[in-house]
């Protein structure tokens, strides 16, 4: 695996990977539960740029080592007691929150696979995905609020009312809920829950189904597409779409798919 950036102690933040299509980055800090720190989002950037540049990725995995996905915001270097100038800590909130959007238009999919609790920030990264899976010891925990913090972070407040609901979302955000892995899938949150031991090959199942059912410009137009829906009305859906479609018509991989689908039988 290579190193996306080292942190002081040298050891590796993320971890990044790509093997038979599928890219993997890992947060790597388990002794201090995967933080958010300060060198975060620009180490995760790299790490979508370092994937999003090779012509093999096609999908990314994005998980945590050890018992926990990812504990939310560094306390101590992020969250921290004393001033700080604002101007600083506006430009880390601008670097955190282009990392979302980097996450959201990026044309590859990114698979969430939710190894333990997701505190704050951490369910915050977590929704930023296309799909999440969870282990049962998996959660969602919203604990802005718990640090004397808004919930509107990291995209949560457009994210989670498009995955559950506006009525939903205000009740788990208000209260700082946490929620757990079989109510998360009840919701919406996730697509499936697995045991620990399977989860990682679970999601690489649900990669290589990705792979398998369109080629990478397809998948790509596919996601930007339902990015698209996401903010636009229908009309201007569906002249997205004619466009992206009589693209691909025309190009070698969408003949060699339909050459190969007809001739299936022979």
């Amino acid at each position: 695996m290579s190193e996306a950036r080292q942190t002081d102690d040298k050891e590796p933040e993320l971890l990044v990977s790509m093997q038979n299509g599928i890219g993997r980055i890992t947060m790597n800090r388990p002794e201090i539960r995967n933080p958010l720190s300060l060198d975060f989002a620009e180490a995760m950037n790299a790490a979508l740029d370092q994937l999003g540049d090779d012509p093999e990725c096609r999908v990314i995995i994005l998980t945590g080592n050890g018992p926990v996905f990812c504990g939310g915001a560094q306390l101590g270097s992020v969250l921290v007691e004393e001033e700080v100038d604002m101007d600083w800590q506006y430009l880390v909130l601008r670097g955190v929150n282009r990392m979302v959007k980097r996450m959201r238009t990026m044309d590859l999919p990114i698979i969430a696979a939710v190894n333990g609790p997701a505190v704050g920030g951490g369910a915050s990264l977590a929704l930023a995905c296309d799909v999440a899976i969870a282990a049962p010891e998996a959660n969602y925990y919203f604990a802005f609020g718990r640090m004397g913090a808004s919930g509107a972070d990291m995209g949560a407040t457009y994210l989670l009312p498009r995955l559950v609901g506006t009525m939903r979302a205000a009740h788990l955000m208000l209260t700082g809920a946490t929620v757990g892995a079989e109510e998360g899938r009840e919701l919406g949150l996730f697509t499936d829950v697995v045991p620990a031991d399977q989860l990682q090959a679970k999601a690489e199942e649900m990669a290589q189904a990705m792979i398998a059912a369109s080629p990478r410009r397809a998948t790509a137009f596919t996601k930007m597409s339902l990015f698209r829906g996401e903010t636009t009305d229908l009309e201007t859906c569906l002249e997205y779409e004619m466009i992206v479609q009589n693209y691909l018509f025309r190009g070698e991989e969408h003949k060699d798919r339909l050459h190969a689908f007809l001739n299936r039988k022979k």
